[in-house]
Order: C-alpha cells, then structure tokens, then sequence
C-alpha cells in the first residue's frame, strides 16, 4: 500500500516557507469521523492497530514501539483520536483516504458503508469536500462532474497529453484551499481547449480564435454558437491577472473560474466529436 498521492500532495497543500494553511475542518467534524470509527471498530471491519500503523507510515508520524503496538489493542483507539484531533486540516483528509483504502482492500462493501458515512458527516458540517472512489474532491453538481469526468477520460489519449495537463493544472489551481487559484484555473481550462484545437487541426502554433473560424468556415461549427468559444477566450485575455499581468485588481471569484472550467470540458468534449470536419 504506497500514499504517494494522497488529497495534500495531489492539491499541493502542504506547509510552504509561505505560510501553513488555514484551519478548515471544525472539531465537531474531527470527532464525527472517530464516532465512524467506533462503527467500523464494533462491526470488526477494521483494527485501531492496522490504521494506527498505516496513518502513521502516510503522514510520517513517530509511533509507539511495536510490542506496544502489538500489545495494547485497546489504548490505540484513543491514540487514533488523538491523531485525528491534532493533525492539520489537508492531513485529516489524508487520514479519511487512508482509511478508505484499508477498507477497499478487503471488500468494497466496507468501503462504500465509509463513504457513506463520511460524506453525510461532510454534508452536515457544511464541508465542501465529498469521498469520491477513495479520494476526497471538490463538491460540484452531478452536471459538472460528469462534463469534467468525460473530458479527463477523451484527454487521456496520447496525443492529447499537453491539454490534459493544463487541464489538470486548471482542476488543481481551483481546488487549492483556502484561496482556490481561479486565474490560473482560467487560464489553464482555456488552454486546455487551444491545446486539442491544435491537435485536431495539425497546427501547434495555431490560435484558438483561429481554430473557430477556420471550423466556421468549414461549417463543423455553426454561427453564432462559434461566439461562445471566442467569449471564453477573450475573457481569459481580458480579465486581469488570467493571461496577463495585472495593473487592476482581478474580479474573478471562484464561481467564474468554476464556470470557465465546464465550459471548458464541454468545449473539449464537442471540439473532439467534431474532428472528423476539423481536421
């Protein structure tokens, strides 16, 4: 079992010379997931001793001498709690990923009852995170998550490896707490959709004001939607701070740059359908 990529090192979040991050998960919502633990204890999905040991190597805590470990089932639990309660806010969703893999590895019933009980717990404490296949993601409506899920899916082809970066790029600057990134989720969403223009046309120096004209033409793309594609580019250009340096203060808040980001996966998935009159 690695953690390699576990919630704080896939959002970059940990502590930089900048500064820590802020507090964001409350103590009630600390002591809700031991009261999970206390389920998963009792229906012996899972030992205190194996998530002991296992948050421990993932978050590279000192922990007690094995025998200790070996020999004090029952003080581990509260042990366990302390860990929860102390650690800081990106490491408690670390812990919560931790746990899910545990129980993935046994049967995926055990599993899902934790995902269960994990994002109720998220939703009564207002927390804007969800347990999603064992990790924790941004919470966005059904529509959005299923746009940006089919776009991560057509970029994951080869050719496509340039956009599915910045893609990525944009998803991460977005999800960064406490202070999401939105001009570079901008600037990155757009690029993402410039970078499969690219592609498609055969041209790696072509812009994507370009690309829709030249689909215009061709007729693949019909008048006056081609505008929407060369609004959301000429916002990412406008906007100060997003393809630009800034002399103003940017304006964009977090449910632009959120917007910018479906529409970009919507612009990929239509831009891929039409290839064949693109290309």
């Amino acid at each position: 079992m690695t953690y390699s990529d576990l919630f704080s090192k896939r959002y970059n979040l940990r502590p930089t010379p900048e500064g820590l991050i802020e507090e964001t998960v409350p103590n009630s919502t600390r002591i809700g997931l031991a009261y999970i633990l206390d389920e998963l204890y009792e229906k012996r999905y899972m030992g205190p001793t194996e998530l002991y040991k296992s948050i421990c190597i993932a978050l590279r805590i000192p922990r007690k001498d094995r025998d200790y470990v070996l020999d004090n089932y029952p003080d581990l639990v509260p042990q366990v709690e302390v860990i929860i309660e102390e650690r800081e806010w990106w490491e408690f969703h670390d812990i919560c990923e931790v746990i899910w893999r545990i129980l993935g590895g046994k049967y995926d019933h055990y599993a899902d009852l934790f995902t269960r009980r994990l994002n109720s717990l998220f939703i009564d404490e207002g927390l804007p995170f969800e347990l999603i296949n064992g990790k924790i993601e941004k919470v966005g409506s059904g529509f959005t998550q299923a746009q940006i899920k089919e776009a991560r899916y057509l970029l994951k082809e080869p050719e496509f490896k340039g956009a599915d970066q910045h893609f990525e790029k944009a998803m991460k600057a977005l999800n960064v707490r406490p202070n999401p990134d939105v001009e570079n989720c901008i600037r990155d969403a757009v690029a993402a959709i410039e970078s499969v223009g690219r592609v498609i046309v055969g041209d790696d120096k072509v812009l994507l004001s370009d690309i829709i004209n030249k689909a215009v033409r061709k007729g693949a793309i019909p008048k006056p939607l081609d505008q929407t594609f060369q609004k959301v580019y000429a916002y990412r250009g406008n906007e100060p701070g997003v393809a630009h340096g800034a002399v103003d203060l940017s304006k964009v808040t977090e449910s632009e740059a959120e917007l910018i980001l479906v529409m970009s996966a919507a612009m990929i998935i239509y831009l891929v359908k039409k290839r064949s009159q693109l290309a």
